[in-house]
């Protein structure tokens, strides 16, 4: 087959070469060759992602490529459904990470009684509609803006500074169990005051 022309988009075989080539406006972009990927039937490949300074060694196969890759994360291993790998920052090795229920995962430092100063807490902090900043907008301390990555959406919530109780991750990101445990306290809260003014209207 001869040289592809100028215009020529797709596939050309190189027969001179034996290679087949990718090719936009005459220019090839990437080949496959005897010395690449044979694709023939029914051959399975696996593989380990590594972390840290670990690459992917380079191998030639044969066969009908299915990858299955398992992501760890060093000592933390593999995550379970549900789990999302999250960045310890520059330099740091990611880990696994969710909000987990379970009770033996946790240290129990008591339960709370404190309802009623909850929902006092809680009835003090302002709410908000509000829309991330973009990349561009943003001119913080921080070396990006941590946000939800939807910035068209239109949200309604509270400012960190104004919530810190609902906070973790020094103060800058909601805590979601926080949050649901101090609104299950205020709700405990607005519960006894309800029934107490029931009592009060069954005396009456």
């Amino acid at each position: 087959m001869a040289s592809p022309s100028t215009t020529h988009k797709g596939w050309h075989f190189d027969r001179a070469n034996s290679r087949l080539q990718a090719v936009y406006n005459g220019t090839e972009v990437f080949d496959f060759d005897a010395d690449d990927m044979v694709i023939t039937p029914n051959l399975t490949v696996t593989g380990t992602i590594g972390t840290g300074a670990a690459t992917l060694a380079s191998a030639t196969t044969t066969g009908n490529h299915t990858f299955s890759l398992t992501i760890t994360a060093g000592a933390d291993g593999v995550g379970a459904d549900g789990e999302q790998l999250t960045s310890g920052g520059a330099a740091a090795e990611c880990d696994w990470a969710a909000a987990g229920s379970l009770r033996q995962f946790k240290k129990i430092l008591g339960m709370r009684t404190d309802e009623q100063e909850v929902l006092e807490m809680l009835a003090e902090t302002p709410v908000y509609d509000f829309q991330y900043l973009t990349k561009a907008e943003y001119n913080g301390e921080l070396d990006h803006p941590i946000t939800t990555g939807d910035t068209a959406t239109v949200y309604t919530g509270i400012m960190a500074d104004e919530a810190p109780f609902l906070m973790h991750h020094k103060g800058r990101i909601l805590n979601p169990i926080n949050t649901v445990g101090y609104l299950l306290l205020g709700i405990k809260a607005l519960t006894e005051r309800v029934q107490t003014l029931e009592a009060q209207v069954a005396k009456a």
